[in-house]
């Protein structure tokens, strides 16, 4: 029988945002042969326990930090279609983990920090995070910490509150000076060429070869950036409806 280890979660605190790196000031968007060789790993996971469709993995960083007592929370809007992502005062609303990372202070069993979250009413047919989701979980942290890459990667539950289409993605922005994130929904065709890959999802081949991989990788979400380089854009709003 297999040993059952033990899964806890808790919010974020400033402290976990205070240790990821800053889109815009530092290079954490240089991905190196060891990230792509961890992400590689991690897709032939995913598909070989089934949790594909459950489970993608997404780059740590941050773009601004919560205050005391604040939480990342995530607002959907359909017209036009996207998300706003903000910090807010935590007042005992009903919230659900959307992005997770691995606890470092957690020694024995799972231990995952939620970044950010929704209401579960965005979350449609996904399930919340829960004690079933412990063993898939315990695989990406096992090889998360065999390559030393548990500050470099976390785990996003995969939802679909805006019905994208294969074609379409999110391309991300950000208002500094309001501490807003803002995604929208955008042609794969028309993304331009310096946008940064953040968050990534794999599917089974269906087609596969001996000569081809039978794992196949997919941008689920992608920094915009501006004329200038600057991953921030003042004053861009989307209001949930």
């Amino acid at each position: 029988m297999q040993e059952k280890t033990t899964f806890t979660l808790r919010e974020h605190n400033i402290a976990d945002y205070a240790t990821l790196r800053d889109m815009d000031s530092t290079d954490v968007a240089v991905l190196d042969d060891a990230d792509r060789a961890c992400l590689d790993e991690l897709g032939r996971y995913l598909v070989s326990t089934d949790a594909w469709q459950r489970f993608a993995i997404w780059l740590l960083h941050k773009h601004f930090e919560p205050d005391t007592g604040e939480v990342f929370v995530e607002h959907v809007s359909t017209a036009p279609r996207g998300t706003e992502t903000r910090p807010v005062k935590r007042h005992g609303a009903d919230l659900a983990v959307t992005s997770l990372r691995f606890d470092p202070d957690v020694r024995c069993g799972v231990g995952v920090i939620g970044m950010e979250f929704a209401d579960p009413a965005h979350f449609g047919s996904t399930a919340s995070l829960s004690d079933d989701d412990e063993a898939v979980l315990a695989g990406i942290a096992k090889r998360l910490r065999a390559e030393g890459k548990t500050e470099r990667f976390g785990v996003r539950l995969i939802r679909d509150p805006l019905g994208l289409l294969e074609s379409e993605v999110l391309v991300e922005t950000c208002d500094v000076t309001h501490r807003r994130l803002h995604c929208s929904v955008d042609s794969r065709d028309c993304v331009p060429t310096d946008s940064v890959e953040t968050t990534w999802l794999w599917k089974p081949n269906e087609k596969p070869n001996p000569a081809g991989p039978n794992v196949m990788q997919y941008c689920m979400m992608m920094c915009g950036y501006d004329g200038n380089g600057n991953h921030y854009i003042e004053g861009h709003t989307i209001m949930p409806d």
